[in-house]
């Protein structure tokens, strides 16, 4: 599978590791291949996990972090 890549503020952002690097609290984002959004809370890089809010359910969850995101850019 070929991982699908975006630009943000000139950086390609193939996962969430990449993505929570520039992420501040409170940002959402969004898998690829989902509808469900996601506020990031934080990164547990010892523990290779992203801690983050389901905004469909308001329940906290616990992605991989080399899974691939979408940055959502609200205005």
């Amino acid at each position: 599978m070929t991982r699908r890549t975006e630009i943000i503020d000139n950086k390609i952002v193939n996962s969430v590791e990449q993505l929570a690097s520039f992420l501040k609290p409170g940002d959402i984002f969004r898998k690829p291949h989902g509808k469900t959004q996601y506020k990031f809370d934080e990164l547990k890089l010892g523990e290779r996990l992203v801690i983050c809010e389901n905004m469909d359910t308001h329940v906290p969850e616990q992605i991989y972090y080399n899974s691939p995101v979408f940055k959502l850019v609200t205005v």
